[in-house]
């Protein structure tokens, strides 16, 4: 392992762990994967439903040096990193930088997941194996925030995604319209892969998986990966971060 130095930049940090990434990536669900969850998050979404998931992450973490970070995966023993937050595109720059810089170096595969707002252009991006573009449906409640749908399209490539999650038929339809619009934009050249993610339903509403399969498949949507996290089957009643 290699020594920390004394200048190495630093990024705030909400949590590290090791776990199975439970939701799409290239190197396929399920994949066992060193978590670095980044703090700090500009959207939010799903206040009408009590808010996301990582409410934890939002606050201003702990400054962890780039060295450290390298360190602890290094220590972990495992060839793949997701990098998650929050959102983590709310630090890029010459920390990040250096972090996927390392994480290559190293050979690690990194995916990164990301909230759709901010530009794939970041320096280091030449160093994220697969990136995540979580695309905020109409529930969400920010929508408005997101990247335009084409620009975003065009920018990423086969190993990428951009992923739906879908909390009812409202969702399924202004998801269903960007896959259309996605059809216009393939002209041979290699292609993000477009994913749906159910919501677990509540008891009023929701879209449960067998539904959303249904209207896939009905609607010939054949390009379409079904993402359904897998994590949160695996461990329904955690309390914590696995």
């Amino acid at each position: 392992m290699r020594a920390p130095t004394t200048d190495s930049p630093a990024l705030r940090v909400t949590s590290l762990f090791l776990s199975i990434d439970g939701e799409v990536n290239a190197r396929g669900q399920g994949t066992p994967s060193f978590f670095i969850r980044l703090a700090g998050c500009n959207l939010r979404c799903w206040q009408r439903f009590g808010g996301c998931d990582t409410l934890y992450s939002f606050g201003p973490g702990t400054s962890m040096s780039v060295d450290e970070l390298l360190a602890r995966v290094e220590a972990s023993g495992c060839p793949k990193v997701t990098l998650t937050g929050g959102e983590p595109l709310l630090q890029k720059g010459a920390a990040l930088a250096a972090l996927l810089r390392g994480l290559r170096e190293r050979g690690v595969f990194v995916s990164m997941e990301t909230n759709g707002s901010i530009a794939p252009d970041f320096e280091g991006r030449e160093c994220v194996g697969s990136l995540v573009y979580d695309y905020k449906c109409p529930s969400s409640g920010c929508t408005a925030a997101m990247q335009p749908f084409v620009a975003l399209f065009r920018s990423l490539g086969p190993s990428d995604y951009i992923k739906f999650v879908l909390r009812d038929l409202a969702d399924y339809a202004f998801a269903r319209g960007r896959v259309l619009e996605a059809r216009e934009l393939r002209d041979g050249r290699p292609c993000p892969v477009l994913a749906f993610s159910p919501m677990l339903p509540t008891a009023e509403d929701g879209l449960p998986p067998d539904t959303l399969v249904a209207r896939l498949l009905a609607d010939r949507l054949f390009e379409v990966q079904v993402n359904v996290q897998l994590h949160k089957y695996v461990w329904p009643d955690a309390t914590t971060e696995v």
